[in-house]
């Protein structure tokens, strides 16, 4: 005890002699803040941003001033250093009262301001929208004798949150425009050498893929490609010549070239990224002064044998195929992946990490991988990855979306931080008293998915995941938990809804379960006396969903952009089950040809179930990819109707077209068809509703069969990313309404 006493009265003595800066006294200050007389854009950052953060806590901005000649005393000077060999690194000390800020040639003053507002003024981003900063009339510092770097160069959490300037600085994050243009940030071979200009005179540009030309990708090995994507960079080149970064990377899809001499080159090399790096070789060495950056993914993802890449060419690794809810590095299905990452880097100085930590198509589904976050950033650092792109989208109403870009900056500068106090700390700052009861749903979600060991995938919807951790039970205790959470900080308007909005991504996975068991126990309906009756608690829940969404102003619900209003629209209208009055309910379709097995079975008892499929395309829908196709409903007997519905999907994304047109016929035999009408779908289809509906009016005309001849786009139109590759076409609830009396 004694000793312990010791302590705190040397403790206490020793900051008793430091020497205490009064940065700011009753509003007023006599510090200047001082930039080199021809000060960069980062040195001027750094002096702006300290700037807004003086005036916003105690409503004092200070002068600033560009000049090599140092005032005597009470100044803030802030300036590049060559002692400072990491571009983002940075020192910061006292000497005489005075604050010296040193940073390298990067973004390190910047930064240095960002330790300072954080370490010592009490400043917190925690998203965009939810600042804290201290309010004070006098602002007093202690003396200060710090430096700090990172090991990584490039930090990208990638979405809405880092296009706010603040932020993105705040958190030493980037962005795609601080190393790449964003028109030539990966899958550039179609705007290097686009197929709508050469296609049709020289195929041979393109891939041979089965005997045939194909527009998705280059060939490689064709020496006359090659001069044309140099010849288009260096005009692109001339265009931006401050930009050091450019993309020469295949077209997202899984095409390649299987011509001989491409061939050959793969048998050499092992792998089809054999062509990619030799051809990315020498484009780079046309330009040794800029980076050439090319793709490691999905099929090139191996490397190659032989080649090794120039020491100007950036390889992106990406880890799309891999589970989310164990640690690459002690995950059995990773294995592949650890060896790719380690044999490029033997042969690889350059290596960029694409990670994916987000569920693209279900972005406000629940996700757990907080536990992997940490493990993952430090394999990729183990394996000299200084380059980070965190495909997280964030974006107000993602799950957890403020809490995992806060934690995912924290750990690109610092990978051996603690995370479960960085947990800690965020949620109670954000969630306030409900902080606790977000932790515990936290830490339920993450031992239910560890010990299952389930598949975490990053398309994966809600219903991947019911059985689990996902499971009735489970969405019981976690429901508790937010009503708990809810109760905690009633009072508090703001924090209130920070709950409400992490909620939603609860809300989001009952209403998905519901949509697949529509008439089950987890379902939206309850079947009374023959009558399907909407569950009160489910319908209220959705517009509790909608209404927090446009308070919390969440826009979209998944990478392809649709909105939280089409989810909300889309839904009602899956909701609207077709029972009543539907002669079609629960009646035999065939199919010419039949529905791929991929989506929902390739069960046509899905075109008569009563439920109109919504906006997502592996629930209630059924698709045809590249093909027309028929369809014939048989209503078991000859009746009359007011008209015959039948409805499609558009999700350009997911390469998902509107027909280009629907004819509808009657038969009351199945062998003599009338012709109702032919429904067309003008366009080219670039913004099209999510749903369409083909309505047929049948006038006094009694019938037993319905077939409807359907003919799809097959191509995708040129407009798109992918254009050329085959469309889809998926179909949904057929809906014959009984004529009126």
């Amino acid at each position: 005890m004694k000793n312990s006493l010791l302590v705190v009265l040397l403790s206490l003595i020793l900051w008793g002699c430091k020497q205490e800066i009064r940065l700011v006294t009753n509003s007023q200050s006599d510090y200047t803040i001082i930039l080199p007389k021809d000060a960069s854009k980062e040195e001027i950052r750094a002096a702006e941003f300290l700037n807004y953060h003086l005036q916003k806590i105690s409503d004092c901005e200070l002068q600033i001033v560009q000049n090599d000649k140092l005032p005597d005393r009470n100044f803030i000077q802030i300036r590049k250093s060559d002692k400072i060999t990491s571009a983002d690194g940075f020192k910061m000390s006292t000497k005489d009262k005075n604050i010296i800020i040193e940073g390298g040639n990067g973004r390190g003053c910047i930064y240095a301001v960002s330790e300072l507002l954080e370490s010592y003024l009490g400043v917190k981003y925690y998203s965009p929208d939810y600042v804290v900063i201290p309010k004070s009339s006098s602002i007093n510092l202690p003396e200060i004798n710090t430096e700090d770097s990172s090991p990584n160069t490039y930090r990208n959490i990638n979405g809405a949150f880092a296009q706010d300037q603040n932020y993105k600085d705040f958190h030493r994050l980037h962005t795609i425009e601080d190393m790449f243009t964003k028109e030539y940030y990966v899958h550039t071979f179609h705007k290097l050498l686009p197929w709508q200009e050469y296609f049709e005179t020289h195929p041979e540009y393109y891939a041979l893929i089965n005997n045939q030309r194909n527009k998705d990708q280059l060939c490689l090995s064709n020496p006359e490609v090659l001069e044309i994507v140099k010849h288009e960079l260096e005009q692109e080149m001339k265009l931006h010549p401050e930009i050091n970064y450019w993309s020469v990377s295949q077209d997202d899809n899984f095409s390649y070239c299987h011509c001989e001499k491409c061939k050959k080159i793969i048998q050499e090399e092992g792998s089809p990224s054999g062509p990619i790096i030799r051809f990315v070789n020498e484009v780079a060495k046309a330009f040794p002064d800029k980076t050439i950056s090319t793709l490691a993914y999905q099929y090139s993802r191996k490397a190659p044998k032989q080649t090794k890449p120039l020491d100007n060419v950036q390889v992106m690794l990406c880890t799309i195929e891999l589970n989310r809810s164990e640690a690459i590095a002690t995950d059995e299905r990773s294995q592949s992946f650890l060896k790719d990452i380690e044999d490029w880097g033997k042969i690889c100085n350059h290596i960029y990490v694409w990670d994916y930590t987000v569920d693209f198509a279900h972005s406000y589904c629940p996700f757990p991988n907080l536990h992997v976050l940490q493990p993952n950033i430090q394999l990729f650092v183990k394996n000299n990855v200084d380059e980070h792109f965190q495909q997280s989208n964030t974006a107000t109403g993602y799950e957890f979306s403020e809490l995992k870009s806060y934690l995912i900056a924290k750990l690109l500068w610092n990978p051996d931080i603690d995370t479960e106090e960085v947990i800690r700390e965020f949620t109670d700052a954000y969630y306030g008293d409900a902080g606790k009861f977000i932790r515990e749903y936290l830490k339920e979600l993450e031992t239910e998915i560890t010990s299952t060991g389930e598949f975490l995938d990053i398309y994966g919807p809600p219903t991947n995941y019911k059985n689990t951790f996902l499971s009735a039970d489970k969405i019981a205790k976690y429901t508790t938990l937010f009503d708990s959470a809810e109760k905690a900080v009633q009072d508090n308007e703001v924090q209130l809804l920070h709950v409400q909005t992490a909620r939603m991504s609860l809300q989001y996975a009952k209403m998905e379960i519901g949509k697949s068991d529509m008439f089950g126990s987890r379902g939206w309906y309850t079947e009374k006396n023959g009558k399907f009756i909407p569950k009160k608690e489910m319908v209220d829940m959705l517009e509790t969903w909608i209404q927090t969404a446009r308070k919390a102003g969440c826009e979209y619900i998944n990478e392809s952009a649709l909105s939280t209003e089409e989810y909300y629209e889309s839904t009602k209208r899956f909701i609207d089950v077709q029972v009543d009055n539907n002669l079609a309910f629960r009646k035999q379709v065939t199919a010419t040809p039949m529905p791929t097995t991929k989506y929902s079975d390739g069960d046509l008892s899905y075109l008569t179930n009563g439920v109109r499929g919504a906006n997502d395309f592996k629930v209630h829908w059924l698709g045809w990819e590249a093909k027309d196709f028929q369809l014939i409903l048989d209503l078991e007997e000859n009746t009359n109707a007011q008209s015959i519905e039948i409805s499609t999907l558009y999700d350009p994304k997911s390469w998902i077209l509107h027909p280009r047109s629907i004819t509808c016929y009657i038969s009351k035999d199945g062998i003599q068809y009338q012709k109702l009408n032919k429904i067309s779908t003008e366009g080219e289809q670039k913004d099209e509703t999510v749903n369409k509906t083909f309505v047929y009016n049948v006038e006094d005309e009694a019938f037993r069969f319905v077939k409807f001849d359907i003919e799809g786009t097959k191509k995708l139109f040129d407009w798109h990313p992918s254009a050329g590759g085959g469309s889809w076409t998926f179909v949904d609830e057929i809906v014959v309404k009984k004529a009126s009396k």
